[in-house]
């Protein structure tokens, strides 16, 4: 699976593309400490797969979004709050973050 998103000024002219794939999947499993990501990525359904790396997605928009109109830079960086929630709430249901002891 692949997602790509992005935005585009001037027909084009100025534009960010962004393309998350599940090797980005793995990466996040990894930072989350599991031992086996392709293992626990196998075991996600492909709804969660889609969502967590939409928002990944979704808010690396927000952050390229945030660098080119600096006057809206807050309400892109609480789009980019909101859509790595909507991730992190998605990959608990698989590798919940370990507390801090």
């Amino acid at each position: 699976m692949e997602i790509k998103d992005g935005w585009a000024t001037d027909w084009g002219k100025v534009r960010f593309d962004v393309l998350v794939e599940e090797t980005d999947l793995l990466r996040m499993l990894a930072a989350r400490g599991v031992e086996d990501p392709a293992a626990c990525a196998a075991r996600m359904t492909t709804g969660d797969v889609f969502g967590i790396m939409s928002a990944e997605a979704a808010a690396f928009r927000h952050v390229s979004l945030a660098k080119q109109e600096p006057a809206q830079r807050e309400t892109h960086m609480t789009e980019v709050a909101k859509h790595r929630a909507e991730r992190n709430r998605l990959l608990d249901k698989y590798a919940p973050k370990k507390s801090a002891e």
